[in-house]
């Protein structure tokens, strides 16, 4: 039977050796002999970097040499499913199956193919078959548990998962997993039950601690989120995604400082540097130190340019400093990145308006609608925009619209159609329309002033919300 070549231990300083020799070897430089366990790893380790060229010329040389061999023939399969040569893969592992009507992992490659294909009912019913044959196999329970995920079978799939875990407790893929399905569901209440039974018995898993701490801020309990990333930290004080995700639920909290602490440690660790920057990016912003949350966009995206929420971030931020030139060109960038980015025309015709540029802003907000055509706030902008350049009508049209683009009834477009109406002197319309606001959301009343400070004074606003206060 052939063997999984993660079943064979090979250190990293040894596994570059073992690649340095091939290579040499493929160049012609060096004659070198290699055992098909060595030839397994270094294919493995070819396929897991995505490198066909370099695994096609080891596979073609392990077959060479060792025809026979079933582990270089499964790797073979699998490297033709890499090579979306799913015909040639199924029809291999057919075969190789009939050859070798024992061996476990054919079952799970031919599984896999048959996933590429959307034939999980038939990968289901092959794996399950394996199973039979090897109880025990961790590889084919896993697969076997990812099939079920897919046709919908979640409280198997949690069984095996479970399962897995009970064999091996260090098994993050089966613990990420299980997680998973759980908020897939809706039951993440069972996960943290799960997870503080798993923690009481495997106290210094930290990836345990930090599954549950994600469990409890989706269940919205930072506080015990918090601790249960301080667990985890405590078991490995190197944990880069408790120490990240302990400055999350920090923020989520208030404890803003305590947050940039963390935030200023966690962009130190690998892998972790670009998401740090931006998270203290939105740190300083609840601050409104904007020069701050600037610098750390910027460093954000100096390390992963692409990122477009620390671009509109950056946006935002240099807006707020009063740099509109500047804070336009970023929020172009970010357009340019992802054409479909209703926040980023929304901010540019912000700024564009605040700037008196009105025509050109109201194209923007157009741009935003035609992006998430229920985008209130844009509605409201383009109401706002076109009040400014032609007058109260067309604010009131463009509400008026805006009204059929909403799903449901909108107090924030009854009170803005009430601001303006009573600016115009138009008081029975505006009190029809204040009235309507107040009865689908009350507490949005003082929107009105946010639109017209003036109308704090207004005696008939104030006599209609104090009925409605004293109801």
């Amino acid at each position: 039977m052939g063997n999984d070549p993660s079943d064979y231990y090979y250190s990293d300083e040894e596994v570059n050796k073992l690649i340095e020799r091939f290579r040499n070897m493929i160049a012609g430089d060096e004659v070198n002999f290699f055992e098909p366990e060595e030839l397994e790893v270094i294919i493995d380790t070819f396929l897991k970097e995505d490198d066909l060229s370099n695994s096609r010329q080891a596979i073609d040389y392990g077959l060479k040499m060792y025809p026979g061999n079933e582990g270089l023939q499964i790797l073979n399969i699998h490297y033709h499913i890499l090579d979306n040569k799913i015909d040639s893969a199924e029809m291999m592992a057919n075969r190789f199956i009939e050859l070798f009507p024992d061996n476990v992992e054919a079952y799970i490659v031919l599984a896999s193919v048959y996933g590429e294909r959307g034939k999980h009912e038939e990968a289901v019913e092959l794996l399950e078959k394996a199973l039979g044959m090897d109880p025990d196999s961790e590889q084919l329970i896993t697969a076997l548990s990812m099939e079920y995920q897919m046709l919908g079978f979640n409280k198997k799939a949690i069984k095996l998962y479970i399962d897995l875990l009970k064999r091996n407790p260090n098994d993050e893929f089966a613990l990420n997993e299980l997680v998973f399905v759980y908020e897939l569901t809706g039951n993440i209440e069972e996960a943290i039950v799960f997870l503080l039974e798993f923690t009481d018995e495997h106290p210094f898993n930290q990836h345990a601690w930090f599954q549950l701490a994600n469990a409890y801020n989706l269940n919205n309990q930072p506080d015990k989120a918090l601790d249960a990333y301080e667990f985890a930290l405590a078991a490995d004080a190197t944990f880069s995604p408790a120490l990240f995700g302990k400055g999350h639920s920090l923020l989520f909290m208030g404890e803003i400082h305590s947050a940039i602490d963390c935030f200023q440690e966690s962009v130190e660790h690998e892998g972790f540097k670009s998401v740090s920057y931006f998270s203290l990016g939105e740190a300083y912003t609840q601050l409104n130190n904007y020069g701050s949350a600037a610098d750390n966009y910027m460093k954000c995206l100096n390390d992963d340019p692409l990122n477009n929420e620390a671009r509109i971030g950056l946006a935002n931020s240099l807006y707020m400093l009063g740099l509109d030139d500047e804070a336009i060109e970023q929020a172009d960038k970010a357009i340019l990145n992802e054409p479909e980015r209703t926040d980023a025309y929304q901010l540019k015709g912000t700024i564009l308006m605040n700037t008196d540029r009105y025509a050109e802003a109201i194209v923007e907000f157009r741009n935003a609608i035609r992006c998430e055509k229920d985008n209130l706030s844009a509605w409201l902008d383009l109401s706002e925009a076109n009040h400014f350049m032609t007058g109260p009508d067309e604010a009131l049209a463009i509400l008026e619209e805006a009204e059929k683009a909403q799903e449901d009834e909108s107090a924030l477009i009854y009170y803005r159609k009430a601001a303006i109406l009573f600016e115009t002197g138009e008081n029975q319309r505006a009190v029809s329309e204040l009235m309507n606001g107040l009865t689908t959301r009350f507490e949005l009343y003082t929107s009105i002033f946010d639109y017209n400070k003036a109308l704090e004074e207004n005696e008939i606003i104030i006599e209609i919300v104090s009925l409605f206060l004293n109801q």
